[in-house]
């Protein structure tokens, strides 16, 4: 009775395992009727007449099983991997994978952010223009400009009647026309020096209301105790010299600059003629400038000191009078090649002195607004078109001019 019990159950965990052995079989894609027949009858027992099952059989059923069970593991297949996910965990990108896994022999690319130059190009060279920023060393810039404005002055003003310097009251209405070329060197330390050579025509209309002005040249009388008299004139300027000094920096691009600018005349009197291309006065001036960055905003704020020096002329000591001046400004990224300049400039003269006597009314305020735009031509040069309207009486009435800077 035992043995029977014990070789139904032998039967059965055959048979069990034959049926699993078949699923497996199945599912891995065997579809060989033969070998599956074999894999069947050889895992079952080879039963007596009696169904009892004796040592030999069970020694031979346990390694048959143990065969199975290699063929078995053979069939499962393996677990297929499954898409990942979504995760809000930033992912490694390709670049450091590849760096991991690459040979020495061959260099992994380093990932770098992209940097917009058009944009910066746009925005930066318009602020070198503003003096809002140096050149990098060994960088130069070669900007030719031209400028016109008329402007209309009454004021009392120093002329040179008989040879001899008279103070008269002056109506002046003078036309402008100014070209200058502009050199800018890039040198180390975050610095820049810069040479302005400036070559002007200018044409005026004066009215002096009374008749001292009858050795100014030609005129006509225009009414009782009033001469009309136009000049013109044209030729080199005062020379510029100036150096600007980045003095720091702050993440993001704001900081400030300090400059330092001679200003030297070229002719010995200028002021012996009723109108002159240049000062016959030189000019030693300082500035401060502030630049604060939010982009693609850029604002400007700075304050300046000029100091002209007093001098003789026709044996008479003339002090001009200092002045002290104040810009503001911003500047507008519209594209990665235009910007937008927006300014707001102010002057006061102290008065003009002679021999120690101040002349009355010879102080000026001069006011200004401009605005002007700045286009990438190529990337080596930018044009530059602005526009101002004068705020004071004695401020032109209005300017327009064109720059191209030209960067080598």
């Amino acid at each position: 009775m035992q043995q029977r019990w014990f070789g139904a159950m032998c039967m059965m965990q055959a048979c069990l395992l034959a049926l699993a052995m078949m699923a497996h079989a199945v599912a891995a894609g065997l579809h060989d009727g033969a070998g599956l027949h074999d894999a069947v009858q050889d895992a079952m027992p080879r039963q007596s007449g009696d169904h009892g099952c004796d040592p030999d059989q069970l020694a031979a059923l346990a390694a048959r099983i143990d065969l199975l069970e290699r063929r078995l593991a053979a069939f499962v297949a393996p677990p297929v991997a499954r898409p990942a996910a979504p995760s809000a965990v930033p992912l490694v990108s390709t670049d450091t994978i590849s760096s991991a896994g690459a040979s020495p022999s061959v260099p992994a690319a380093t990932p770098s952010a992209p940097v917009d130059e058009t944009m910066a190009r746009a925005l930066e060279r318009a602020l070198v223009r503003e003096g809002g920023l140096v050149l990098p060393p060994g960088v130069v810039e070669l900007e030719p400009r031209f400028r016109y404005q008329h402007r209309s002055t009454q004021q009392l003003e120093l002329l040179q009647v008989g040879g001899q310097p008279a103070v008269a009251q002056v109506d002046r209405k003078l036309d402008q026309s100014q070209l200058t070329l502009g050199l800018r060197l890039g040198l180390p330390g975050s610095s820049q020096l810069e040479l302005l050579l400036p070559y002007a025509s200018h044409r005026m209309r004066t009215i002096v209301a009374d008749g001292s002005a009858s050795g100014l040249g030609r005129g006509s009388g225009i009414g009782t105790g009033a001469i009309e008299v136009t000049n013109s004139v044209s030729g080199v300027g005062n020379i510029d010299i100036g150096w600007t000094k980045q003095w720091y920096t702050q993440p993001g691009g704001s900081g400030a600059l300090v400059s330092l600018r001679v200003s030297e005349p070229v002719s010995a009197d200028q002021a012996s003629s009723s109108v002159a291309v240049g000062s016959s006065f030189r000019t030693l001036q300082g500035s401060l400038l502030f630049i604060h960055r939010v982009d693609p905003v850029v604002y400007v704020g700075g304050l300046s000191y000029a100091a002209n020096l007093a001098r003789r002329i026709a044996g008479v000591r003339i002090d001009p009078g200092d002045a002290i001046a104040m810009r503001a400004g911003a500047l507008i990224a519209l594209s990665p090649d235009t910007s937008l300049r927006l300014g707001l400039d102010l002057s006061r003269t102290r008065d003009t002195s002679i021999e120690g006597a101040v002349v009355a009314g010879s102080a000026a305020v001069l006011g200004e607004f401009s605005t002007g735009f700045s286009f990438v031509l190529t990337p080596r040069t930018l044009l530059g078109i602005e526009a101002g309207i004068g705020l004071t009486p004695r401020s032109p009435d209005f300017r327009i001019g064109l720059s191209l800077p030209i960067r080598f």
